[in-house]
């Protein structure tokens, strides 16, 4: 049996999205979007490494996209628009949450799973996030935060 090994190639920030490039952008889209925009803007002018990826998993057809990855701290980062959990649609958090697990497999281990928001969760979807081993942030004055206390401003 041939043991073929996924394919990462590094791409430019900012370039390939999870989403359908043969869709048209929803409003949801683009709040996610200009969400990442503005955590990676955070993290860079913290100095942080990002990195984006195209991966091609082994014996797959498929193309899976890695929108930002903080090799700084080895954090793969995931953001959703909404605090609904899903439903219909691709934008929810359980979508969010599929793609962290799917992505993380490829990367390099340990790797600090991230859900960026776009507000503080309530003690449901954070107990959700805990259980799932994700860190969930969301921005706050000056900058993204999350519930963990002994962690330094993200």
């Amino acid at each position: 049996m041939d043991q073929q090994k996924p394919v990462l190639e590094e791409v430019p920030i900012g370039t390939h999205f999870d989403y359908p490039a043969d869709q048209p952008v929803t409003t949801c889209e683009q709040d996610r979007r200009e969400l990442l925009a503005r955590y990676t803007r955070f993290a860079q002018e913290r100095g942080y490494l990002l990195k984006s990826y195209l991966i091609r998993p082994a014996g797959s057809t498929d193309q899976l996209v890695v929108e930002l990855f903080d090799a700084t701290r080895s954090q793969l980062v995931v953001t959703c628009a909404t605090l609904q959990r899903g439903g219909a649609s691709r934008a929810g958090v359980w979508y969010a949450m599929g793609t962290l697990a799917d992505l993380a497999r490829f990367l390099p281990s340990p790797t600090r799973n991230i859900l960026v928001l776009p507000a503080e969760p309530d003690s449901d979807l954070n107990g959700l996030c805990a259980i799932r081993s994700i860190l969930p942030v969301w921005p706050g004055t000056n900058a993204f935060t999350s519930h963990l206390e002994s962690e330094p401003p993200l």
